[in-house]
């Protein structure tokens, strides 16, 4: 609902900022629990407090319990945090959703609610009582009452998958304020932080559209790629990351998975360093060649993109010859 004309609304506002709302990002992780808190203070966002606990062993090797490391990871922060009366946002995995983006065509903006539930049931490969879903208008404008030129992002989880993410938080008494898909986290801190000030979508020339910002985000067992220059927002999720490097260094030369992750942290210091990388070249060539078919793509849909910079991001992305 529109507030902007509501009497209330500087009271609440002001109300907001004396309590000073504060909010807790937890993401479990395969190798570690990452926690960041911050406040709004009225004109920015302040982090005031972060906190990070590595677990005695990654979730996806053999011998590894998840259940009992997540619990105690939440233990440990719980015991040197305080989250009560602050929200809660939780990230899973670009792998545990979906996301889909469809151009509505020339409409009332009141009438986009029900063209989006329209092509939510058509695009959505699952019963819509299956699972949780949302949307969100990504660029457009008005023009002679018409909503023009938009973008509609339509994202998804299994409702089963959503509850297996707070299942950990409900355990240990937290309660949960908002599950993000991490790609959908990743695209709300490269506009925040990166993108600034953006232009007027119906300023944009569609033949000289800003250019674009490109995200590869490697994790334990996937990469995210997104891309952005604000107005528009693709993605796609690889399921290649980390521990296949990991899992190739132990099936090659005959190792185990602890050895074998020891080694590829240590890369540049084992005893021949040629023989790691000459064995984990099949995932580099895979990685590479599955990016190379991503920015492809998105090239045919959009001829005119411009890509300005690249960031990496995740701990694989240290990796020497990545």
């Amino acid at each position: 609902k529109d507030r902007s004309t509501d009497p209330l609304r500087k009271i609440r506002n002001s109300t907001t900022m004396a309590k000073q709302q504060a909010a807790w990002g937890i993401d479990i992780g395969q190798c570690a629990l990452k926690a960041l808190r911050c406040i709004w203070t009225g004109d920015s966002v302040e982090a005031t407090a972060f906190d990070y606990i590595e677990y005695p062993k990654s979730l996806s090797q053999p011998d590894a319990k998840p259940e009992e490391i997540i619990r105690e990871a939440l233990e440990q922060f719980l015991s040197r945090n305080k989250v009560r009366g602050d929200k809660v946002a939780i990230s899973v995995s670009g792998q545990a959703g979906l996301a889909r983006f469809f151009r509505p065509p020339a409409t009332e903006p009141k009438l986009l609610p029900s063209i989006v539930k329209y092509e939510a049931k058509q695009q959505i490969p699952f019963q819509i009582d299956e699972v949780v879903w949302d949307w969100q208008q990504i660029g457009g404008y008005v023009e002679d009452g018409n909503l023009t030129d938009a973008e509609v992002g339509l994202f998804a989880m299994k409702r089963d998958a959503v509850y297996r993410a707070m299942q950990p938080f409900l355990d240990a008494g937290v309660e949960v304020d908002f599950v993000q898909l991490s790609p959908i986290a990743t695209y709300n801190m490269i506009c925040y932080e990166l993108l600034g000030e953006l232009p007027d979508p119906a300023e944009v020339d569609p033949e000289n559209p800003p250019p674009y910002t490109l995200v590869i985000s490697i994790g334990t067992e996937s990469t995210d790629v997104v891309v952005t220059n604000g107005i528009r927002l693709w993605l796609r999720n690889i399921a290649i990351g980390g521990n296949h490097f990991t899992k190739q260094l132990s099936r090659e030369l005959k190792l185990t998975h602890a050895k074998a992750e020891h080694l590829k942290l240590n890369a540049r210091q084992a005893e021949d360093p040629r023989a790691l990388f000459q064995a984990m070249r099949p995932v580099f060539a895979d990685i590479s060649d599955e990016l190379s078919r991503s920015l492809n793509y998105f090239r045919s849909i959009d001829r005119n993109a411009d890509f300005e910079r690249t960031f990496l991001l995740g701990n694989a992305s240290k990796l020497p010859g990545l």
